[in-house]
């Protein structure tokens, strides 16, 4: 009867797999947000490569309902990881939820804190023991590159008396607030150039073509607009393009590499986008695979961005291009960016 017994978990234990590490993954936004959607795609592409089961909750775009929505689902159901965006302003009261669930590993995804939630909440496991890591970038840094590519591609407009600057900017938040600091930054470094005015968007494309109409209005002499995102950044090329087809040229910029910025970076109607952020779900994924193998490095409890943005442009589109292409990544092996095979390498590289 011993001997059956024992064959039988033999049996049960050989032929049936282990139920898989599970990850939830918080989309700070909406299931059809055109950034987030696909930060999305390619966390499920990771999951599916690392043999992880990936569940996604959504934010709907506001720190109170993403609060609400996450507090319900854990009530049900916990995790073994969970990936999640703290929205600035909700930093405490979110690790003061998590930390209700001990056995559930926190990766944060950038660092958005105010000044004094930071000092609240503190490093990943500092305050925090199931705070195990955070994955970032530097936002001001990125739009520092992208704000000098735009001005000097408009230098010669500058030249002639066009040396307005305008912003179009999202919601408020750090990740906003970063992103305008590039901005200022750049130009307050320029002899030629002049910030007019930076306005709030909402990241949304519709508003954005509202706003640039009466920027324009306002500052005739602009020449350089820069947004924190793609989507606004299309919308404002969409109401530029008929006086750039009148021989009237703007440079215009983004963040995010939506594939649709590829046609309008090629056409001319866009000059230049930042990006490389949409992949940040996935490395937190290969995060979490080598977390399972102890082999994630102390590195990702400190201040330093994890992986840094670049810069597309006329010049590099063509070779840039293929990393937006879905189908390109469907079949990528993701522990080939893992540390746990590479047990010489002591850093991540992400970028």
């Amino acid at each position: 009867m011993i001997k059956k017994a024992v064959s039988l978990v033999l049996l049960y234990t050989c032929c049936f797999p282990a139920l898989a590490t599970s990850v939830m993954f918080v989309s700070p936004s909406t299931a059809d947000d055109p950034f987030f959607s696909r930060v999305e795609l390619f966390t499920r592409l990771a999951a599916q490569s690392l043999q992880l089961d990936l569940t996604v909750v959504y934010g709907d775009a506001h720190r109170i309902y993403q609060h609400a929505e996450l507090e319900k689902r854990l009530a049900n159901e916990q995790p073994d990881y969970l990936l999640v965006q703290v929205y600035s302003g909700s930093g405490k009261a979110l690790f003061d939820l998590l930390k209700k669930y001990p056995k559930v590993k926190v990766i944060s995804l950038e660092h958005l804190l105010l000044n004094h939630e930071a000092e609240e909440v503190g490093r990943p496991g500092e305050q925090y023991s199931n705070w195990i890591a955070e994955i970032t970038f530097d936002n001001q840094a990125a739009s520092e590159l992208l704000s000098h590519y735009l001005l000097q591609s408009c230098d010669k407009l500058a030249q002639t008396g066009r040396h307005g600057v305008v912003g179009i900017n999202g919601l408020h938040g750090q990740e906003a607030l970063q992103r305008q600091a590039g901005l200022v930054e750049a130009v307050d470094r320029s002899p030629v150039y002049e910030l007019h005015q930076v306005i709030n968007a909402k990241w949304m494309r519709d508003v954005a073509q509202q706003q640039i109409r009466a920027l324009l209005g306002r500052y005739p002499d602009t020449s350089v607009i820069w947004s924190a995102s793609d989507w606004m950044a299309l919308g404002v090329a969409d109401t530029l393009a008929p006086l750039m087809r009148e021989g009237q040229p703007f440079c215009i910029g983004g963040f995010d590499w939506l594939p649709e910025v590829v046609g309008a970076i090629e056409s001319g109607q866009l000059t230049a986008s930042v990006g490389g952020h949409f992949m940040i779900g996935a490395w937190a994924m290969v995060m979490v695979y080598d977390h399972l193998h102890k082999a994630l490095p102390d590195s990702v409890k400190g201040t330093n961005p994890l992986f840094s943005l670049a810069l597309m442009h006329k010049d590099n589109v063509n070779q840039m291009a293929p990393l937006l292409d879905t189908p390109a990544w469907q079949n990528t092996d993701f522990r080939k960016y893992s540390l746990f095979p590479h047990p010489e390498q002591k850093e991540y590289r992400f970028s």
